[in-house]
Parts: structure tokens; C-alpha cells; sequence
């Protein structure tokens, strides 16, 4: 899949261990890139909930979906109601969110 970003449609987000949350980035489009350019793997969760935390998986828990460290971009589809982004990490990550559509 071909992904076409949208004009001025990224964000920066400085995970940490206190899980953040923010608005998608501008622009619209069915898709969301997602690039951890930090030494940690950061959780992310998308929703429409502004206080919704993400979550660190243990064994008995679960948790936000893995963005492994500075491996390819991981490209995946909103749901129409996604219009927030939450995140954390162990350490400290760098994640990168764009918003797109397909080419």
C-alpha cells in the first residue's frame, strides 16, 4: 500500500512513562503512520476519548499496540470515531504521527 501524507498532517509526541494524549493531526485521511524514532517501543491507542490513557501490556493486562524503535513506519486505518492519540513508552521515544490516505 502506496500512503500519501496530507500537507502539514504530522505530529511530534515525546513518549515517556506518563501516558499522553492528543488530537490527530490535521488533515483528515482514512490512514495514521505511525514512526518511533526513539531507543524505547511505544504503546499507542487510538480513540475518540480525550482522558483515555494508554497502557504498558503486561501478562495479565492489556495494553496499546507496539511501535517498535527505529523499525519501518507502521501504517495503520482510523476508524471514522478515532480523533484521539495516546501513548507512552518505558523509556524515552520520539513518535512521529502523520495522517494520510492511500495513492
Amino acid at each position: 500500500m502506496s500512503f500519501r501524507p496530507n500537507n502539514k498532517g504530522t505530529l511530534l509526541m515525546t513518549a515517556n512513562s506518563s501516558s499522553q494524549n492528543i488530537a490527530l493531526p490535521n488533515g483528515g485521511g482514512s490512514l495514521l503512520r505511525i514512526e518511533n524514532a526513539g531507543a524505547n517501543i511505544a504503546y499507542v491507542e487510538l480513540s475518540a476519548d480525550a482522558n483515555m490513557p494508554a497502557a504498558v501490556p503486561t501478562a495479565n493486562v492489556g495494553g496499546g499496540f507496539p511501535v517498535f524503535a527505529n523499525q519501518p513506519a507502521l501504517t495503520v486505518r482510523l476508524k471514522a470515531t478515532d480523533t484521539r492519540i495516546a501513548c507512552i513508552s518505558a523509556g524515552s521515544s520520539s513518535v512521529y504521527f502523520t495522517r494520510g490516505d492511500t495513492i
